[in-house]
């Protein structure tokens, strides 16, 4: 059955759950489990493409759309980029999933939860290292002025002329096996000439190219600015819509400023994250908790960045809903006495080593062996890495689809000793 077919059903399956049933979360676990079905079982990083997924996306979008399951905010004045809005089914399916949450962290965890203000003072934010640090690299076309982050530019471009090869040698079998002509195979994958990385031309690589543009692809992250200039330069990478040269990168910070009070001397931004409230208030928590440690906080809420190339979609927005939790302990002993109930949990898990070796495929382990090792750095962090795997499964989430990458060097924040994304 196509993907829209049971993408459709699956829709319906929530409305009858939504108008049928109690509590809200079954609905959700009804959705996510009808809609899980439609991806692949491989996660390595080349067959994580909507055709290796069996999708179309431009019918999954307009599906999507024309239900209302979500929208691209203010639409009726052409809308803007990154801001969207949800649906009855939409906004249900999202209150399920933070019921769940709330269940799975706040609840079953004893955490602490807040509620925060959405507009930070500057000073808190330059302290944490987001005025100066918050920032992604940005390049413009010579020409006409458009915008793109440059580590997506290169990334998008790229992974065209990787695919390009692989129709070009897909071309080549065909012709040499007779099973159809490079014409008919070129027609089969007419579909994925609609990417970012603009138009995929049939052109055959070097097998020793192919090999360095799959090490880049595998520590794009760790990229600074002139680290992507110097890969633009090298590779002739250029805007895919309009073909011509773009600008150096150029830092561009993340968040929306604002100024509080009428006369505009207090500066402040929206927050970028929930982080910020938490740790403010951490005294008056470990009063609340009578001076014990370790504890948790935790907070729902809306946050903000000023995404410079917003995604089609929801997978990268400007105004987005977070749940997250802050989890205090002594710097000198990070273990967590829950820790032996999850040790024998596998993740899929993509060291910062594996990536800087130029390999993108997970490597299965025991979240015990992962910080007996030194992989994962201590027994809270992994606890915690093994929770929120839980709570994925819980949610209908496919296992052979999710991965744990940890942070590379360049990206790492400045106060962290380990992060997974």
């Amino acid at each position: 059955m196509p993907v829209t077919g049971q993408f459709a059903r699956a829709l319906r399956t929530t409305f009858n759950a939504l108008a049928t049933r109690s509590p809200l979360i079954t609905s959700a676990s009804l959705f996510s489990t009808s809609i899980r079905r439609l991806h692949s079982t491989d996660c390595s990083a080349e067959n994580m493409t909507d055709s290796n997924l069996n999708i179309d996306r431009a019918a999954l979008d307009s599906l999507v759309l024309k239900r209302f399951f979500y929208a691209q905010s203010f639409s009726i004045y052409n809308g803007v980029a990154g801001l969207y809005d949800f649906g009855p089914t939409g906004a249900a399916l999202q209150q399920n999933l933070i019921s769940l949450w709330r269940q799975h962290f706040v609840i079953e965890e004893d955490m602490l939860e807040v509620d925060c203000s959405i507009m930070t003072p500057a000073e808190v934010l330059k302290t944490s290292g987001h005025v100066e640090k918050f920032a992604d690299w940005m390049c413009k076309d010579t020409k006409d002025g458009s915008v793109m982050r440059a580590d997506h530019l290169v990334e998008a471009v790229l992974e065209a002329r990787l695919e390009g090869d692989a129709l070009a040698r897909k071309m080549a079998g065909a012709t040499i096996n007779c099973e159809a002509s490079p014409a008919a195979v070129a027609k089969t994958d007419a579909k994925k000439n609609k990417k970012k990385g603009g138009p995929i031309a049939a052109t055959k690589l070097d097998d020793a190219v192919i090999e360095e543009y799959k090490f880049i692809l595998a520590q794009i992250d760790n990229y600074d600015g002139k680290g992507l200039a110097d890969l633009i330069t090298k590779y002739d990478i250029r805007n895919p819509d309009t073909g011509n040269a773009v600008t150096a990168p150029a830092m561009f910070n993340l968040m929306f400023e604002s100024s509080i009070g009428p006369s505009g001397n207090l500066k402040g931004y929206l927050r970028p994250e929930t982080a910020q409230g938490q740790f403010v208030n951490f005294s008056r928590l470990l009063e609340f908790n009578n001076q014990k440690m370790p504890f948790a906080s935790a907070m729902v809420g809306r946050s903000f960045r000023n995404e410079i190339a917003p995604r089609q979609g929801l997978l990268r927005v400007r105004e987005f809903t977070m749940a997250e939790v802050e989890h205090y302990v002594d710097p000198k002993n990070k273990d967590h006495p829950r820790f032996d109930e999850v040790a024998h949990i596998e993740l899929p898990l993509l060291p910062s080593q594996v990536q800087l070796d130029g390999k993108t495929t997970p490597i299965m382990m025991r979240i015990g062996d992962a910080v007996t090792s030194g992989t994962v750095d201590n027994q809270t962090l992994g606890y915690f890495l093994a929770r929120i795997y839980l709570y994925l499964m819980a949610v209908g989430i496919k296992h052979e689809l999710l991965r744990f990458r940890q942070h590379l060097p360049n990206e790492m924040a400045h106060y962290a000793t380990d992060c997974w994304d």
